[in-house]
C-alpha cells in the first residue's frame, strides 16, 4: 500500500530518547505493567503505536486476532501502514483497542492523534495510553531530548473532550531521585509516592455509539479476518 502521506526522519528526533538504555528499560517496565490491562479488552483488530523502530512489533499480551504495530517516523509513523498523526487509512469504529506507548510525547499534534484515536475505536473500545509523567523527577532524564509530556489530568481532559471516557488512571514505572547515580527499576516506594513515578498509564473507552467523526480523506481500510493490509 502506498504512503498516504510523505514523511521526514529528521535527524534527531525527540523519539529518540526511547532507543536508549533507560529509554529501553522503562519501555519494558511499563509494558509490563500494562498487560493486566491488555487481557480485559477482546476484540478482532488493534492498534499498537510505538515510539520507535527498535522494539518488538508484538504487543505482549493482547487476547486480540490481529493488531496492527506502527512506530514512530518523523511526524508520523510507519510499519504495517504509513501515515502522519491525524490521517491514519483505518476505518471508523473498525478497533477494538489501541495501545499508545509514549506515542504522545513526540507528536507534533496530540489532539490530532487523539482524535483519530477516537475516531477508529469502536463503540465500547478502549485506549490504553502509557504516558510520561511531568511531575516526575525521571524527568531530568528525558526533558533535554525534546520530548512533550502532558500531565494525567490534561489528558483526561483531552480525552473526553475527543468523546472518551476515563476508566482510570495509575501511575507506573521506575522511581528516580535527582541524586541518585542510576535509576532503580524495581518496586520499591509506597503509594504516597506514586504520584512521582516515571510514567502514567490511562484507561480510556468509547462510550457514545452516536458519534459522528467526519474527516476529508479517503476512504480507510476496514480490518476483517479475511483481509490484510500491504
Amino acid at each position: 500500500m502506498p504512503p498516504t502521506t510523505p514523511l521526514r526522519q529528521p535527524d534527531a528526533a525527540p523519539q529518540d530518547w526511547f532507543e536508549g538504555r533507560i529509554g529501553q528499560a522503562l519501555v519494558q517496565q511499563v509494558q509490563r505493567q500494562s498487560i493486566p490491562e491488555l487481557t480485559r479488552v477482546f476484540g478482532h483488530s488493534g492498534l499498537y503505536l510505538q515510539p520507535g523502530a527498535g522494539m518488538s512489533p508484538t504487543l505482549s499480551g493482547n487476547m486480540l486476532a490481529r493488531v496492527i504495530s506502527l512506530h514512530r517516523r518523523g511526524q508520523g509513523f510507519d510499519g504495517e501502514l504509513r501515515c502522519i498523526d491525524g490521517e491514519f487509512p483505518v476505518a471508523t469504529a473498525s478497533l477494538a483497542l489501541v495501545y499508545a506507548l509514549f506515542a504522545l510525547e513526540s507528536s507534533s499534534d496530540p489532539q490530532a492523534l487523539l482524535l483519530e484515536i477516537a475516531r477508529m475505536l469502536k463503540p465500547e473500545g478502549a485506549v490504553v495510553i502509557l504516558s510520561l509523567n511531568p511531575l516526575s523527577p525521571f524527568r531530568l532524564r528525558w526533558s533535554l531530548g525534546g520530548l512533550q509530556a502532558i500531565s494525567a489530568a490534561s489528558l483526561a481532559v483531552l480525552l473526553r473532550h475527543n468523546g472518551l471516557e476515563v476508566s482510570r488512571q495509575r501511575s507506573v514505572g521506575p522511581f528516580w531521585q535527582p541524586g541518585a547515580s542510576e535509576e532503580s527499576f524495581g518496586q520499591q516506594g509506597d503509594r504516597m509516592l506514586a504520584p512521582l513515578r516515571a510514567a502514567t498509564l490511562t484507561i480510556a473507552r468509547r462510550r457514545e455509539p452516536g458519534m459522528n467523526f467526519i474527516r476529508q480523506h479517503s476512504a480507510g481500510i476496514r480490518l476483517r479476518p479475511d483481509v490484510r493490509t500491504g
